[in-house]
């Protein structure tokens, strides 16, 4: 899909990682620069500097050099790699990028095609733009943490590092938005991509709740506040979840159950009773599903076209037969590191999925390869590694 397209990818850790390993896993050709000697701060995220799960898991497809920004040497060859590039994305905090000859400001002066990302904390510009920033930080300022939890407790960070995916499914999109524009009008465009923003456009629903109402939405716990049932409910051997949205779909849900007169029962007739009543119908409902495994009352709701289904321990989420059937989950044989399993590619396109390439690369793998294409001689690179100026791996 992105054959063709070249992409410098100067992020590091996750939000930007994560956009670019999604490009270039459609095909394009994403060049990692990384500092010599320490490279991106995930390859040490636990502990030992190289290569992890975890690092391996963000940079697959992507080829990798080291090169100094600081050196005006290294300086000058990162511009003329911003100049051959159609995409350049970056997560330093505002202003820190310029400092090193690579803005968008710059860039754009050598490149005026160029679809440029800047992913940060809090944007480019305003009061906090200068604040660093990360997922837990907009978790918090976003009002997701606010939402999360039990009602009695504190705010609470839900798991995984969903402000920086966020933003990374953001830039994405918008990244592959700008290409086609570009395509059409020779355009590039600058775009601005905020944890914040990214982690508070997952809210729309609350968003909109509370300027309708005027009244901040509270901490729930499993339930949905606006919607009964829905939410995990207790049975013999562990908990399934269960989403019902209209009338038609209570009454088979009662017949599931053998309670057909909780269908017509006033404290349970319609979803706004339901609501006033939840602690009442969570009871009278666990009473029935205690009576089955959680496999078999999913069965049992799916037979009845009920939304259900098991809520899985974490190890028991990748045994489950439609995310195998989904090939969420691959496996990659990483250099510095042996065999590794990572997700895949979240779509499936109808021209086939995409394909692992090639693994994360060594810090400094690709740099003599990368350096060479630009017209660099063996020696010029050599002179540049003598210098401290590049990394060569490998």
């Amino acid at each position: 899909m992105l054959d063709g397209i070249r992409v410098l990818d100067l992020s590091r850790v996750i939000a930007g990682p994560y956009c670019t390993m999604l490009l270039a896993d459609l095909g394009a050709d994403v060049v990692k620069l990384e500092r010599p000697g320490r490279g991106d701060d995930f390859r040490s995220i636990r502990g030992d500097a190289g290569m992890n799960a975890a690092f391996a898991a963000v940079n697959r497809n992507k080829r990798g050099i080291a090169l100094d920004l600081t050196h005006p040497d290294g300086a000058r060859i990162g511009l003329e790699l911003a100049r051959r590039a159609d995409v350049v994305v970056e997560n330093f905090l505002p202003g820190v990028v310029a400092r090193l000859g690579l803005g968008h400001e710059a860039v754009r002066a050598v490149n005026p095609a160029v679809v440029y990302a800047s992913i940060s904390g809090f944007g480019q510009t305003g009061p906090s733009a200068q604040r660093p920033g990360y997922n837990l930080i907009a978790q918090g300022m976003s009002g997701l943490m606010a939402i999360t939890g039990s009602p009695d407790g504190p705010p609470t960070r839900p798991g995984g590092s969903i402000a920086d995916v966020a933003a990374s499914f953001l830039a994405f999109g918008t990244i592959n938005a700008a290409l086609a524009q570009r395509f059409r009008t020779g355009e590039g465009q600058h775009l601005d991509v905020s944890l914040l923003a990214s982690t508070l456009a997952l809210l729309p629903d609350p968003v909109a709740h509370y300027f309708e109402t005027g009244v901040a939405p509270k901490r729930a716990g499993n339930r949905n506040p606006y919607l009964a049932p829905a939410e995990p409910f207790r049975t013999r051997d562990g908990f399934v979840t269960v989403v019902l949205m209209n009338p038609e779909q209570w009454g088979r849900f009662c017949d599931v159950l053998g309670d057909p007169p909780m269908r017509t029962d006033a404290r349970f007739a319609t979803n706004a009773a339901r609501l006033a009543h939840r602690d009442e119908l969570t009871a009278r409902v666990e009473t029935a599903l205690a009576t089955g495994t959680s496999a078999e009352w999913v069965a049992r709701f799916e037979a009845a076209r009920i939304a259900s289904g098991p809520v899985y321990e974490f190890d028991e989420v990748f045994r489950d037969p439609q995310v195998g059937h989904l090939q969420l989950v691959i496996e990659v044989d990483q250099p510095g590191y042996g065999k590794v399993k990572m997700l895949g590619f979240p779509v499936r396109p109808s021209g086939g999925s995409p394909k692992i390439r090639r693994p994360a690369p060594r810090l400094g793998e690709h740099t003599a390869e990368v350096l060479t294409e630009l017209g660099l001689s063996p020696s010029e690179i050599d002179q540049l590694a003598a210098r401290g100026v590049i990394t060569l791996g490998g």
